[in-house]
């Protein structure tokens, strides 16, 4: 019996851009089917950071662009602005700037709320993605929850089986976890000083949810691939995903370099 290999879709990934554009005439963003930004699209999270941000990421070239917010985008999270700012003129400015990024839909960009969202793509098949922009609480930055919270397994925001892609701004902590391919351990969520920043309890989301792809950013240093193999073989080391496994991948831009082209089958 003949094996008909089962069609793909080519995903540029990137993160953490901070206002600064990685791609430009000399540096043209590569090819792609469907484009991922993991948060942090600003640095300062005002509008009109928000609306360069959105002009730099319509030059991409794909029919499917899928975007959330990271803990510098501060003004596109309610709370925060209402903790932190308070007044009713930085709450319309805040409004202003969920209103522009929803808008963007007409031109193939998909601001994500956390939760699961669906789109077609190729060949007539979907995908199911969950998307958060939310990470750890530190330095009272945007999008923040408490420590202690298991925000992915529990009440609302809990990651459901049977997704695709995961997309949160956040990196998980698999520290320990030993049959990464190539590598002793994960650490796409460790600092320069080696401590790893990432949620435990995202971690044992994506254990229990087993995602194609989990991307992520917000930890520049750990800005990388890895291949999880939920069987323990630790000889697979294959960029294109299988259904025994997921692929990482931190995205974040560092010094100009953050593109990252991922082939997963549909």
């Amino acid at each position: 019996m003949k094996h008909t290999q089962a069609p793909t879709l080519r995903l540029l990934v990137v993160s953490d851009t901070h206002s600064i554009w990685p791609y430009g005439p000399h540096a043209p963003a590569p090819e792609a089917e469907m484009f991922i930004h993991c948060g942090d699209l600003t640095q300062a999270g005002d509008l009109a950071s928000f609306k360069r941000a959105i002009a730099d990421i319509k030059t991409i070239d794909t029919p499917l662009k899928l975007i959330i917010a990271g803990h510098h985008d501060v003004n596109l999270d309610e709370a925060w602005v209402s903790k932190n700012m308070g007044d009713e003129a930085e709450l319309d400015e805040h409004r202003e700037c969920v209103k522009y990024m929803k808008a963007q839909e007409e031109f193939g960009i998909h601001y994500l709320d956390e939760g699961v969202h669906e789109f077609e793509v190729k060949n007539g098949k979907s995908l199911r993605v969950y998307a958060s922009p939310y990470t750890p609480e530190s330095n009272e930055y945007a999008f923040a929850y408490g420590k202690a919270e298991d925000r992915f397994n529990l009440g609302a925001s809990r990651i459901p089986e049977g997704v695709d892609i995961v997309m949160t701004h956040g990196p998980p902590n698999f520290s320990g976890q030993k049959y990464f391919s190539g590598k002793k351990e994960c650490r796409l969520d460790a600092n320069k000083e080696g401590e790893h920043l990432g949620c435990e309890k995202l971690a044992s989301a994506i254990r229990r949810v087993k995602p194609a792809l989990h991307c992520f950013g917000h930890v520049h240093e750990g800005r990388g691939s890895v291949w999880l193999d939920w069987e323990k073989d630790e000889t697979s080391r294959a960029i294109r995903t299988r259904a025994r496994g997921t692929l990482f991948v931190n995205g974040a831009v560092d010094d100009g370099f953050g593109s990252w082209l991922i082939d997963i089958e549909i």
